[in-house]
């Protein structure tokens, strides 16, 4: 019978695929719910103010950070950002969407087109600032020996 490899530990594989469906679902809850949060507006006069839309950013970032150090893997976190970003467009295409009101309709609809944009292009943000931290964090612990 044959023993484990030395150069694998055993338990990797199933490790590595628990971090690719961590990061996926993470990713699935940030578009959905950063989804329906980022259409929350508030108007100061005429001004939309797209609070939700910011909301959902820090949501994003903040599971993209948080999946990363529980897993202890960057790519962990690049994953999740990915994955967020893919089931936003998702939302996005769909032509019954009535979710995310495109930016083309900003002369009709200011405040929700405005949040639609933000949350659609504003994503890559959170994600990348969630990809340093990660980074930065594991540095870190690897040196303090953690």
């Amino acid at each position: 019978m044959p023993g484990p490899r030395p150069n694998k530990a055993q338990g990797a594989g199933a490790s590595a695929i628990g971090s690719v469906l961590v990061a996926l679902a993470a990713g699935a809850l940030a578009a959905v719910v950063g989804t329906i949060l980022h259409a929350s507006l508030g108007y100061i006069g005429d001004v939309p103010v797209p609070w939700g839309a910011a909301l959902a950013l820090l949501l994003t970032g903040t599971l993209t950070y948080w999946v990363g150090m529980v897993r202890g893997k960057l790519w962990v976190s690049a994953l999740t950002g990915l994955a967020t970003y893919v089931f936003v467009a998702l939302i996005s295409t769909d032509q019954h969407n009535q979710m995310i009101v495109s930016t083309q309709f900003f002369k009709m609809l200011p405040g929700p087109a405005l949040a639609g944009g933000i949350w659609v292009y504003g994503i890559i943000v959170p994600v990348i600032v969630a990809i340093l931290l990660v980074s930065q964090q594991l540095r870190l612990l690897a040196r303090s020996g953690r």
